[in-house]
């Protein structure tokens, strides 16, 4: 079962567009994979990220997907469906947030953080991260993508700290969060999704996720514009709820294509 307040409705013809299968690498072979460094601003911590690639030979200047995680997880939760989006001529950016996965290494103290060990302001640092790691990404890469076409799907925290980024980046033309809340580690976004203006903006949470499924209803107040949701049957959260319905999956897949390659 799905609740939906939607710009466009997901309809069956667009189901029909990507089957099952389609979610696959159309050729994993020719999927490139590659590690992005840079300090964070701060110069506290290494900030790390990976870009999959699609065969250049096929798909020249791809858009670029900024994939971000929940807490407690890594750029690895994202690795099937970047390489899908890959498949489907779309390059994506999975980062590990300060804290977490690769990102933990302590350029004061020259060794990595403990795990699970976050400083004062870490979590207010992320949309300026991934702004620097965006960046970053974009000077190596930069000649292999359409560095003015990009899309973020972020989870949970992600999501958050994804949102408050993107509502600075006006290249960022899509944007949709898995199971989002109103303040997530001090990272509120109703006054941005208030600031959005029209640009795409999708919430997604299952019915049983509480606080993400109030949540995404109280953000759709907030703001004088139909905003596309959905509310799941059950109770999955962030990538869990992504992972585990591959309509999900296909809806953001076609959005993507729809909102970037016009």
């Amino acid at each position: 079962m799905m609740v939906r307040f939607a710009l466009g409705g997901l309809l069956l013809a667009a189901i029909l567009l990507l089957s099952v299968s389609a979610l696959d690498a159309a050729d994993g072979r020719k999927i490139e994979k590659a590690e992005v460094v840079i300090d964070a601003p701060d110069t506290s911590v290494e900030l790390v990220g990976y870009i999959y690639l699609p065969d250049p030979e096929k798909y020249r200047k791809p858009p670029l997907v900024v994939l971000l995680h929940q807490k407690g997880r890594s750029h690895v939760v994202w690795d099937d469906f970047a390489r899908a989006l890959a498949g489907r001529g779309l390059a994506a950016l999975a980062i590990d947030l300060r804290g977490y996965g690769k990102s933990i290494y302590n350029l004061k103290r020259r060794k990595n953080r403990s795990p699970g060990v976050f400083y004062e302001g870490d979590f207010a640092a992320y949309p300026n991260d991934i702004k620097v790691l965006v960046g970053q990404a974009m000077n190596d890469w930069g000649y292999r993508l359409d560095t003015n076409s990009l899309a973020m799907i972020g989870s949970e925290l992600g999501g958050n700290a994804g949102l408050l980024w993107a509502g600075q980046e006006p290249r960022v033309k899509y944007c949709a969060l898995l199971s989002p809340g109103l303040d997530r580690k001090g990272l509120r976004i109703a006054p941005t999704i208030i600031e959005f203006g029209e640009r795409p903006l999708y919430l997604v949470a299952s019915e049983k996720d509480i606080y993400a499924a109030e949540s995404c209803y109280l953000l759709s107040d907030v703001v004088d514009r139909v905003l596309e949701m959905d509310i799941f049957e059950g109770f999955m959260h962030g990538n869990s709820l992504l992972n585990a319905n591959t309509d999900l999956q296909v809806k953001l897949i076609n959005d993507l294509k729809r909102y970037l390659q016009p």
